[in-house]
């Protein structure tokens, strides 16, 4: 591994918190960190939220640092990590996820006692947010609980989703805007998997035939140094648009292969990319079988060409590769499709980087993974023909109270959510529900934009789709949608209105929906909703 230059070192140490946040966008370069570890944490007891009395099955030390990790060949790319250590549970609670950034995998079982001390050796303020996790708020990594510079806070929760994948990541917000997307673009991502008996029993490939593969797109510069929004005149564009990378990663790295056998495999993928839709198919056209979305297991197994995965969204497919030979090889790509008109105009060259574009715009066709057969294994269960029994789902009828959510613009200012804002912990009177209640909630979507909606606290299911406007150019994605089962977040399209069924339980307080293309949460497409009993 090559040196770092000491003269890279240099921006970040400069950077205290969101005041001076625009420094970076003139090349970003996530420069400098120094190594991680002149932020030592300050304080010998750290602020604690959740569970307060033990025991704890789970007990572990999550840490929020600068360092740098090997992306591109030759030198390693100045990263901001999480790096874990579990100080007491199963030994298999706590595991890398490839050589890279990403963070690591921690593995939960349904019904644990769970307690984590998380750690800030940033130069900035800085969160948790336990996506698609139901906790109780003052655990859920909301910006109104940031974790000072080298401080930390303690929370502790019970286990009691459902067996899936999820994913944790930063959420801070200050008075200055956002910085989820930077923070998460800096290195800043994880996965997190619940499982639990019934699971377990139906004989998924599990071990080495388990792949959970992050998927993140990233630009870089210089001396592989990593390079965000950028400055000059496409700055503004690009924010509206959200972050696009020149480059994919796979568990940070590019170019993925992973070698495999003559047998069934199980791929978990998370889309951690600031902005980009994916559009998942194999190269050999075989199709897409789908096991499980953002909350866990479908009832049964769902066959489709392709499948639409937007930002922050989970899947969980079931590839068979029984009858492949040694030699063999199969790509998951990422398809074409129409990304709209701003796409259009932000395209690659000279004029599209003078716009805001990307070398791999939106809708491009590239590859992510390639999976190499090397040899021949017999052996693992078949593909189950029912995966869930009685799944329970919230019941709705003509007189659920239906609330309506109007996506919308404002004039250089970004994207609204009823004509609003983020505004802090305000929270409108139409944005109070009631301890118990299930609601339907509509999201009308008019802008050209596609906006992948996450609510905090809870799943969900999908429960309309209705095309009530244009498409503004998108195209192509709708017939790869995944709306069955449970979630915590929904694509919404152009020109769509989309329902949700979602029960408020267990907790009162306040929690947070927003668009999840990074870029614009940040710029204020985000609110608080409380729930009061």
């Amino acid at each position: 591994m090559n040196d770092i230059d000491p003269a890279r070192r240099t921006l970040l140490r400069r950077i205290g918190g969101t005041t001076v946040a625009t420094a970076l966008f003139p090349g970003l370069l996530l420069s400098a960190c120094g190594n991680g570890t002149s932020a030592g944490t300050r304080s010998a007891t750290a602020a604690r939220h959740g569970l307060e009395r033990g025991p704890f099955d789970v007990d572990l030390r999550l840490r929020a640092q600068p360092g740098t990790a090997p992306i591109l060949p030759g030198t390693p790319s100045e990263v901001w990590r999480y790096t874990a250590e579990l100080r007491n549970g199963p030994a298999d609670t706590v595991a890398p996820v490839g050589d890279s950034y990403t963070g690591p995998l921690i593995r939960l079982r349904r019904g644990q006692r769970f307690r984590a001390r998380l750690e800030n050796g940033l130069p900035e303020d800085t969160t948790v947010h336990w996506h698609g996790l139901h906790v109780p708020p003052d655990v859920d990594g909301q910006p109104r609980l940031p974790i000072k510079p080298g401080e930390a806070m303690t929370v502790a929760f019970e286990v009691r989703d459902r067996a899936g994948l999820y994913w944790y990541h930063p959420h801070p917000h200050g008075p200055d805007g956002g910085r989820v997307g930077f923070q998460s673009y800096a290195g800043l991502t994880g996965p997190l998997v619940i499982e639990d008996e019934s699971e377990r029993s139906l004989g998924l490939p599990a071990g080495d035939q388990e792949m959970i593969l992050v998927l993140q797109d990233r630009s870089f510069a210089g001396d592989n140094e990593l390079t965000y929004i950028g400055s000059g005149m496409g700055t503004m564009m690009r924010r509206m648009r959200g972050f696009l990378g020149d480059r994919v990663l796979v568990n940070g790295q590019p170019d993925a292969v992973r070698e495999v056998a003559t047998r069934p495999y199980r791929l978990r993928l998370v889309n951690g990319s600031n902005s980009r839709i994916y559009k998942l198919a194999w190269s050999d056209g075989r199709p897409m079988t789908v096991l499980g979305t953002d909350g866990g297991l479908l009832t049964a197994p769902l066959k489709q060409p392709f499948v639409t995965l937007a930002p922050a969204q989970r899947i969980d497919l079931w590839l068979d590769l029984s009858s492949s030979e040694p030699g063999d090889e199969l790509r998951l790509l990422s398809q074409g499709y129409q990304a709209g008109m701003m796409n259009g105009m932000m395209g690659g060259g000279m004029m599209g980087d003078m716009m805001g574009g990307s070398e791999l715009p939106a809708g491009a066709r590239f590859p992510l993974l390639t999976l190499r057969v090397t040899r021949r294994e017999s052996g693992g269960e078949p593909l189950p023909e029912r995966l869930v029994d009685n799944l329970q789902t919230p019941a709705v009828n003509r007189d659920t109270l239906v609330r309506r959510f109007e996506l919308g613009m404002a004039m250089m200012r970004g994207f609204t959510i009823n004509g609003r804002r983020f505004e802090g912990t305000n929270v409108a009177d139409d944005e109070v529900v009631r301890l118990g209640d299930t609601e339907i909630w509509e999201f009308a979507n008019d802008t050209m934009m596609p906006h992948p909606m996450h609510v905090h606290g809870l799943q969900f299911t999908v429960v309309g789709r209705q095309q009530t406007g244009g498409r503004h150019g998108w195209g192509g994605l709708e017939d790869g949608l995944v709306d069955a089962g449970w979630h915590d977040t929904v694509l919404v399209l152009p020109g769509e209105r989309v329902r949700i069924a979602l029960t408020f339980e267990d907790f009162e307080g306040l929690y947070m929906y927003h668009c999840h293309n990074m870029e614009h949460e940040d710029a204020g497409m985000m609110r608080y909703y409380r729930v009061r009993a």
